[in-house]
């Protein structure tokens, strides 16, 4: 039987050819590369997208709007005479990067947005490799750009094309610090239900929640509290608790909370969790700043901790 090959596969056989050119063409002799810059790496849940950016300032924008960041995905050159191309769809929401300037024209005459020079690839390292795979299935996401050969092979299994090598960097990858959300705020937790003399002091001014025995204390939660002061000041008590709630006028939840008296209204709460009971991360990062509806909002494991161990009665004092 005769296979056909059809127009858009000459269109993708010309740019792997003209890509692998460049990549695998000598390294020029009056070029090296100069210092080095983190790459960084996020996810966006929503869309599926892996995005990569050497901006700090865009990583932390893009994180506050609810991508998750993933740490550094590879160190790049400050500059070589190898760049590698941005380029953004606008319609699928995507971005694609390449150093083929033949795919970079490609694209942009298919309507991409051309959004310059994201960063360089290394015209003399070869120890870090990235490699690049295509999902024919994705709208956004399309491709991932990865130094895990593990990853490569386990996306590539999944029906996933590989598409070889995209360029090189000079430095390893590094994975992101458990988010402050995720993690207790100071170590190990005592046990509150033997601690002698226990009270709780919430500090507005500090976003901290102090646990004394007697007028010392014993351990310090990252806290937020009410926006424009809508947390109540004050002497309470530790009233009812519950493993989870959701407010639908809200559209927000959360879980392991522990509601003061006499208002009981105004509870200790995980970060919030959005009506599938997910944890908003956009939410999770803004622990230590004012945040909440009036709540006093705490890391997961800090309020699963509260949750778990505050005796009731126990007096609370908010300032």
């Amino acid at each position: 039987m005769r296979r056909t090959i059809t127009k858009h596969a000459f269109v993708v056989i010309a740019v792997m050819a003209a890509f692998m050119a460049v990549l695998l063409s000598p390294i020029p002799q009056a070029s090296a590369d100069e210092g080095s810059r983190d790459m960084y790496r996020l996810y966006n849940p929503n869309s599926g997208e892996h995005f990569y950016t050497a901006d700090s300032n865009e990583r932390d924008h893009l994180t506050g709007v609810g991508w998750v960041y993933e740490g550094i995905g590879w160190r790049a050159p400050v500059q070589s005479s190898v760049p590698v191309y941005r380029l953004y769809n606008s319609n699928a929401g995507d971005h694609h990067y390449t150093l083929n300037s033949y795919e970079r024209d490609m694209l942009v005459s298919k309507g991409w947005r051309y959004e310059g020079i994201g960063w360089y690839s290394s015209d003399t390292n070869r120890s870090y490799p990235l490699y690049r795979q295509y999902n024919p299935n994705a709208k956004a996401g399309a491709h991932n750009y990865t130094l895990n050969s593990n990853e490569k092979d386990m996306l590539v299994r999944a029906g996933w094309h590989d598409e070889g090598l995209a360029w090189y960097g000079v430095g390893p990858g590094e994975g992101a610090p458990v988010p402050q959300y995720q993690r207790p705020s100071g170590g190990t937790y005592p046990n509150l239900s033997v601690t002698p003399n226990l009270s709780i002091n919430v500090s507005i001014a500090d976003q901290r929640v102090y646990v004394k025995s007697g007028s010392n204390v014993i351990y310090t939660l990252i806290a937020s509290t009410g926006v424009n002061n809508a947390t109540p000041r004050g002497t309470f008590r530790i009233g009812n608790r519950g493993s989870s709630f959701y407010n639908a006028r809200e559209g927000m939840g959360a879980n392991y909370w522990v509601a003061f008296e006499p208002t009981n209204t105004y509870l200790f709460h995980s970060v919030p969790t959005n009506s599938s009971g997910q944890y908003i991360v956009s939410e999770g990062y803004k622990l230590g700043q004012p945040a909440s509806h009036g709540c006093v909002r705490l890391s997961i494991p800090d309020a699963q901790w509260f949750y778990q161990q505050l005796p009731s009665g126990t007096v609370v004092h908010i300032f």
